[in-house]
């Protein structure tokens, strides 16, 4: 096959199949490969990130390079990103006619709490050579790194203006959990934290190849990093904070915070500080909203001696 022909093959899963036969790939579990293959799904994803011609895109996961076509053909520059090498191999065959694509075989999370700076680097220097201010990320993320990967979005200084996801259904209600509930956890704050979120439409098991056993959803995430920005003094020592509450939740607060062992701060003070803010000792830290977090940060924050 010329790059012409393949650059305009269908994404459907019998031409996929036969592709895959062909370059000896196989869909791996481990990167929770399950692609896209609904003309439709596909189609509306462009229009639910609002793509112009000026927009830079990021898009995690180029797969077999169906979605990543529409992208190109919407966008000013795509980044797309694939960890499997032969999928790499595929898609970059499939993305050569399209001049506003730059494949990256690589993987978008360093380590778990961090995201690859090769990564961030490159579009950094980029955005700053091209005089632009912001990229919108585009994905159909995998469960397995689907809530480190939004986490390390949103906590780190890429300058992200929204982001259009595809997520199983599990990861989309802690996305949009309330708080008290079973699904409301990390993943639940840092979202309010930094962002709006809208479900915006559901996908069945059968727009993807090979299907998955669970369904998924679109949703659209709205950065805005400026919401708490102000609220928050020591942001580190609240991530302390709500990691310890969500690592124990069985725990009550108090004694999720007496876990973080914090110099200085004991037993009794936690008790003062829960008082002031008319809260019961035997209350679970996951019935806490973003503001009373931020609250409760803030407090036991003025109290540490350093």
């Amino acid at each position: 096959m010329t790059h012409e022909e393949i650059s305009f093959i269908p994404h459907t899963p019998s031409v996929l199949k036969q592709i895959f036969i062909r370059r000896g790939i196989t869909p791996n579990k481990r990167f929770g490969q399950n692609f896209l293959t609904d003309q439709n799904a596909m189609l509306c994803i462009p229009d639910i990130a609002d793509l112009t011609e000026d927009d830079i895109v990021l898009e995690i996961g180029t797969g077999t390079g169906g979605l990543t076509r529409l992208l190109a053909a919407r966008s000013r520059q795509v980044f797309t990103i694939e960890v499997d090498r032969k999928l790499f191999e595929l898609s970059s065959d499939i993305l050569k006619l399209y001049n506003n694509t730059i494949p990256l075989n690589a993987d978008i999370l360093k380590t778990k709490h961090a995201l690859n700076p090769y990564i961030t680097s490159l579009i950094y220097n980029w955005l700053r050579e091209h005089g632009h201010a912001a990229i919108k990320v585009v994905s159909n993320l995998p469960y397995n790194i689907s809530t480190p990967v939004v986490i390390n979005l949103l906590e780190n200084d890429l300058p992200i203006s929204e982001m259009v996801l595809m997520l199983q259904q599990e990861i989309t209600e802690r996305m949009t959990a309330l708080p008290g509930t079973r699904e409301y956890g990390m993943l639940s704050v840092i979202i309010r934290l930094f962002s709006e979120v809208e479900v915006v439409k559901s996908l069945p098991p059968e727009v993807f190849w090979p299907k998955p056993s669970v369904h998924s959803a679109i949703v659209k995430v709205r950065v805005q990093k400026e919401k708490y920005a102000g609220r928050i003094t020591d942001y580190p020592f609240f991530r302390q904070i709500i990691n310890a509450i969500f690592t124990s939740r069985r725990k009550t607060l108090i004694n999720s915070l007496e876990r973080l062992n914090v110099p200085g701060i004991s037993r009794e003070h936690l008790k003062q500080v829960l008082k002031d803010m008319r809260l019961d000792e035997r209350i679970r830290g996951e019935a806490l909203d973003v503001d009373q977090l931020i609250h409760l940060s803030e407090a036991i924050g003025k109290q540490k001696p350093f």
